[in-house]
């Protein structure tokens, strides 16, 4: 990861990073070994893929991880954790909470895991797939996790929670309940209206699905950032977003599927997983990192991370290459707030 020696060590801190089989959280979630961080979680679903990244990131406790004898190697676990399935993240939650008990508190919760483009279907809880698996079951994680990051706060003086969005969040200009609500499948667009359609005139569809996603993560941040203020909280919540970074996120058939895809490649600057990553490893570990910002890259799709959102406020404004206006914006912050709280039944207080 390029610029990874600009990071601080972790030594002492636990990180739990949802979605690190492959692509950016695995990145991260290397990034955070190598950094000596005390615990590192890995919340992934149950599979093949999942056992094979904890062994691979076991790799690295033998690369110099804990070389110095006063620095105990990093502790990594897995930890069953299914977005699609609100009682299996509940049940994760209560595991992240007991593991990281001893240790003093979560120190980073990083919100990575997504999927993209996929079909109008619904998981077994009844939401579309990618709202729940992108949002709801982060903010659902989020709520029931925060204890263990406000204790960690509390001893060690900040503690971090930050959500990984994407340049697709300024696919839609504003949230819409509707998205967030349980309804029938093949009703939020359905699968086959034109890509370009949905990019440029807003057609319902697998990526505006997707947008609202992206969006959601993003204003999510910010509401919970003005949250954290109005507390007085030593928390901090931070946005960032991968730029286009190589990933098996972009297998979806939407994607591969489609003349524009095979122009897009040919025309987009593109980076690895491991340089995408070093906008969350920012977000996460940068000393420079306060509540309410959002990196990106610096050249939009490539490039060091740059601050976006800074402290809440917009950074690129004006007629060409502004950002984030849905993102900072109160009212859009409320109803992502709201919309999860009604669509999960509870109420999430900090």
């Amino acid at each position: 990861m390029e610029n990874e020696d600009l990071l601080p060590s972790l030594i002492g801190k636990n990180v739990a990073v949802t979605g690190t089989t492959t692509g950016l959280g695995h990145a991260l979630a290397r990034c955070a070994i190598v950094k000596n961080a005390a615990l590192v979680l890995l919340l992934n679903r149950k599979s093949e893929r999942s056992e094979r990244s904890e062994k691979d990131l076991h790799k690295y406790l033998d690369n110099g991880n804990g070389d110095d004898a006063t620095t105990p190697k990093t502790v990594i676990k897995t930890i069953d954790c299914d977005l699609m399935s609100f009682d299996s993240v509940k049940k994760a939650a209560e595991q992240i909470n007991q593991e990281v008990k001893s240790y003093g508190g979560l120190d980073v919760l990083c919100l990575n895991a997504g999927i993209m483009a996929v079909d109008d279907n619904r998981t077994q809880d009844g939401f579309e797939v990618q709202m729940q698996t992108n949002q709801l079951s982060h903010f659902l994680l989020t709520s029931l996790v925060y204890p263990s990051v406000k204790d960690a706060a509390e001893k060690r003086g900040e503690a971090r929670i930050v959500s990984q969005s994407s340049s697709a969040r300024e696919l839609t200009s504003a949230l819409e309940e509707t998205y967030f609500e349980k309804c029938d499948e093949g009703t939020l667009g359905g699968n086959d209206t034109w890509m370009l359609t949905q990019m440029v005139l807003g057609k319902g569809g697998p990526w505006v699905r997707y947008g609202q996603t992206k969006l959601a993560n993003s204003v999510f941040t910010m509401a919970l950032h003005h949250k954290l203020a109005e507390s007085n909280s030593n928390i901090k919540s931070i946005g960032c977003e991968p730029g286009y970074s190589v990933t098996p996120l972009q297998s979806t058939p939407h994607f591969t599927g489609s003349w524009i895809f095979m122009l897009f490649e040919k025309m987009i600057p593109k980076q690895s997983a491991s340089d995408g990553s070093l906008n969350a490893a920012s977000a996460c570990f940068s000393p420079d990192a306060k509540s309410g910002d959002f990196y990106a890259p610096e050249k939009s799709m490539t490039g060091k991370p740059i601050k976006v959102v800074a402290a809440g406020e917009r950074q690129k404004t004006g007629w060409i290459g502004a950002t984030d206006k849905a993102t900072c914006d109160p009212q859009q912050q409320k109803l992502v707030w709201e919309a999860c709280e009604k669509a999960l039944g509870i109420e999430f207080v900090v």
